[in-house]
């Protein structure tokens, strides 16, 4: 997980996404979660591996503040560098806003060395047209990038990142990617140039799969607005709790609107 910012939210729904994780993993198991993040104070207590985000850190990832989507490569790329990872060991990325109403364990065998881990295949660039600024700006365009050469062609796709699965082999990706992105923010006006760089980068070398089955989420602002309002009450009541207490707790947390709650959202959006 990567976790920054002001918003209580982030952090709440980073410590429940890996509370509902854990639910499912035994001790056999031999899984680390990590966190990349600005407060570290907000993790004490809980079975994860802490690394400091530094505020210069972040301005620099975020281009001066400018795209701070690109933190997701930059901190995905240092915490690899961090974890001194060995050549079988895998990483799985989730954005704060997914829980896990069943085993997200599968998810690992589908990262390989040969194959990496996006949520979703969101469909093709050319055939939507809600992704019509890449076609408008890239049609016909090779973008030249640290001496490489991109262009967009009838097989790129948007691949949804709130997960990703790569393996230390797929390391050097994460900075083409980079480069790739630093170029596209100049030409395309789209704040999916993170994702879209990285996914387009390993397609060159590495088949994609989905992970959607395995993991929920409430990534939408009116879920979201519902969602954070209960894990703050969630996390006020039970912080003090020993974790295997939460853990427990956590799978009981229902986040689904109550369609009483997403007709007065409706509502509130009209008036």
């Amino acid at each position: 997980y990567i976790v920054y910012g002001k918003e209580k939210g982030y952090y709440d729904g980073a410590k429940f996404s890996f509370l509902t994780f854990l639910n499912w993993k035994s001790d056999e198991d031999l899984i680390e979660i990590v966190i990349l993040t600005e407060k570290p104070e907000e993790f004490i207590g809980y079975p994860v591996t802490v690394i400091p985000m530094s505020n210069k850190q972040k301005t620099e990832w975020s281009l001066g503040n400018k795209y701070h989507f690109r933190i997701k490569n930059r901190g995905l790329a240092y915490i690899m560098d961090k974890l001194e990872l060995k050549e079988q060991d895998k990483i799985l990325f989730f954005d704060t806003d997914t829980y896990f109403t069943k085993s997200p364990l599968p998810l690992f065998n589908l990262i390989q060395p040969n194959q990496a881990l996006y949520y979703l295949n969101e469909g093709l660039i050319y055939k939507r047209k809600r992704f019509d600024v890449y076609v408008k700006h890239l049609k016909s365009r090779r973008v030249e990038f640290d001496g490489q050469f991109y262009e967009l062609t009838k097989e790129s796709a948007m691949w949804g990142s709130l997960m990703i699965g790569i393996m230390p082999n797929m390391r050097s990706s994460l900075e083409w990617a980079d480069k790739l992105m630093i170029k596209l923010f100049d030409i395309v006006p789209s704040h999916t140039i993170e994702p879209f760089s990285l996914s387009e980068v390993l397609l060159k070398k590495y088949k994609m799969v989905e992970g959607k089955k395995f993991v929920s989420l409430y990534s939408t602002s009116r879920k979201k607005e519902h969602a954070v309002k209960i894990l703050s009450k969630f996390f006020k009541k039970n912080q003090s709790l020993p974790v295997s207490e939460q853990i427990y707790l956590a799978q009981k947390v229902k986040l689904q609107r109550p369609l009483h709650i997403i007709i007065k959202q409706r509502l509130l959006k009209v008036s």
